[in-house]
Formats: C-alpha cells, sequence, structure tokens
C-alpha cells in the first residue's frame, strides 16, 4: 500500500512516524507538490489550504481512500474538509482521524487514543485502521463522519475562549463551565442537524475539547488568551501557527441558520474577536458567565 501524506507540518510528521511502523511506502509531500500513484491520500494540512493543495492530486484509476485529519471549516464556503473534497473529487471512501493527539506527544511514542470515522462506504476500515495502530497509538472505529468534523471544528473556537479566560485569571471552575457549555452547545448543534454519533465517539469529540481547552499546547488555547490582554494582530504574532479556531468563527451564523438554533457560546468568542478590545474583555466576560450560568 502507498501512502501519501500531504502536509509536511508537525502534525504531517507526526502521522509520518506513526504509519511508518506499519507501511514501507510512505512519502510526505508538500502542500504544492503533485502527486498521481498513491493508494491513500492523508490530509495533514490546515483546513483553509485543503482544496488548494487538492489541485495538485490526481488518483488516475485508483480507488479514493482518503483520510483527513485537519480541523476547522473553510472560511469562504462553509465547507468541512469531506465537503471539500467531495466537491474535488466526488465521491471517495472517506475517513476523518479525530482526537487528543498533540503532535510532538505521538512523535514521542505517548500512549495516545483516538476515533477514526466513517461513513457506508467503508470497504478498507480494517486495513485502514491496522495503517495507524501500533503499541502506543490505539485507533477507535466511530460511525459519523460529518458529526465528528463539525465536533472537531467547533472545539477549537471553544478553545479560544477557555484560554481567555485563563488570561483573564480565572481558574478550573471556570474553564471546566466553559467546557460544559461547549459540550451541551455541541452536542445541541448536532442534534439540530440531525448528525449522529456512535457510543465509540467520545474520544473524538469530548476527549478532544478536553484536551484543546487545557493545554497551552493548543494554539487556539494561546491565541485566547494573548486575548486577554493583546489585540488580534498581535495575539496571532505571538501564537505564531495557524489559528483554524478563529477561521471557524466566520460560519457561526452560518450554523446557527441552517440548525436554527442560537450558538451562545460561540458567538461571544466572535465578538470578542470582532470587537478587538482586550480593555473590555474581562468585563464582557463576566457578563456572558452571568447571564448563561
Amino acid at each position: 500500500m502507498k501512502v501519501k501524506i500531504l502536509g509536511k507540518g508537525a502534525w504531517g510528521n507526526a502521522l509520518y512516524s506513526v504509519i511508518t511502523k506499519n507501511c514501507e511506502q510512505v512519502l510526505l509531500l508538500g502542500k504544492e507538490e503533485y502527486s498521481d500513484d498513491q493508494d491513500v491520500l492523508i490530509l495533514a494540512v490546515p483546513v483553509q489550504a485543503i482544496r488548494a493543495a487538492l489541485q495538485f492530486v490526481s488518483f488516475a484509476d485508483r480507488k479514493k481512500i482518503i483520510i483527513n485529519t485537519s480541523k476547522g471549516i473553510e472560511r469562504t464556503t462553509h465547507l468541512l474538509p469531506q465537503q471539500i473534497v467531495q466537491e474535488v473529487f466526488g465521491e471517495s471512501e472517506y475517513y476523518a482521524l479525530m482526537g487528543p493527539s498533540f503532535a510532538q506527544e505521538v512523535e514521542d511514542n505517548m500512549l495516545t487514543v483516538v476515533n477514526l470515522a466513517y461513513d457506508e462506504k467503508s470497504e478498507s476500515l480494517p486495513q485502514v485502521q491496522k495503517l495507524f495502530t501500533t503499541d502506543y497509538f490505539s485507533v477507535r472505529p466511530t460511525k459519523g463522519v460529518m458529526a465528528m468534523e463539525l465536533a472537531a471544528a467547533f472545539k477549537n473556537m471553544y478553545a479560544i475562549v477557555c484560554g481567555l479566560s485563563n488570561g483573564l485569571g480565572y481558574e478550573m471552575n471556570t474553564r471546566v463551565a466553559l467546557i460544559i457549555f461547549a459540550m451541551e452547545e455541541c452536542k445541541k448543534l448536532c442534534t439540530a442537524l440531525q448528525l449522529s454519533l456512535d457510543g465509540e465517539a467520545t474520544i473524538g469529540t469530548t476527549g478532544d475539547l478536553i484536551l484543546t481547552c487545557n493545554s497551552t499546547e493548543s494554539r487556539n488555547f494561546r491565541f485566547g488568551k494573548h486575548l486577554a490582554v493583546d489585540t488580534v494582530t498581535e495575539s496571532f504574532e505571538k501564537t505564531k501557527h495557524t489559528v483554524e479556531g478563529f477561521h471557524s468563527l466566520a460560519s457561526i451564523e452560518y450554523f446557527e441558520q441552517k440548525a436554527g438554533i442560537a450558538l451562545p457560546l460561540a458567538r461571544f468568542i466572535k465578538a470578542i474577536v470582532e470587537k478587538n478590545n482586550p480593555a473590555n474583555a474581562k468585563e464582557a466576560f463576566i457578563q456572558f458567565m452571568k447571564e448563561h450560568a
């Protein structure tokens, strides 16, 4: 099996370190490197770069097996990665690998458990699961790609507000409350959109949310922490990496309208970013918590 990983960043390299234990033909590709002879394509570029990067990929007459590991929403279209891939390639055998998995810890062989989300067309599920499974990296299959990718995108936004609360001086009581609000809001959204997850999805949804909302290793958390005292521009400069949660904020109204519900926590995060006024952040945060606790 010939595997191509699209993305040479930290996460692409972490995945490479896992897959090379099970497969001899693994190649890392930059987002503008052409490829047409892969059996499996793994997406490890930021969501905002997926569409452009796929223009350099062809499957010729091969079966299309695509595994997404990126979390976010395309800013201009409000599409999730699966929907972007479908627009570019049409039908494919598509999976989403999601879960609490910081890249450096994976490269350091820290024990890690993730979800592999799949849909109806999952003929290669055993082989795909085996591709990633090592004695320290465990993969738990779960049905429901769209719900998994949606939860992954929103947890990045929720991590921003958890970072903000930390930057404002609030500790674990407050952060846990925010995580609970986030879980409730995300579940409400998936229910309204009629997207379901099975009982195996806790790792990729709740687990990933807990990790991202609780660590300065999370770039979304760090970005939010900086927002407590810095402008948006300064916060980006200090975070120094892609902040997928920031880009996903542009899709909040779209999903509210599509689902017919309000998303107050996500909307609060967007308001903080748009107002771009650190001096008023604490007052706005206190008011939000009073209204929604």
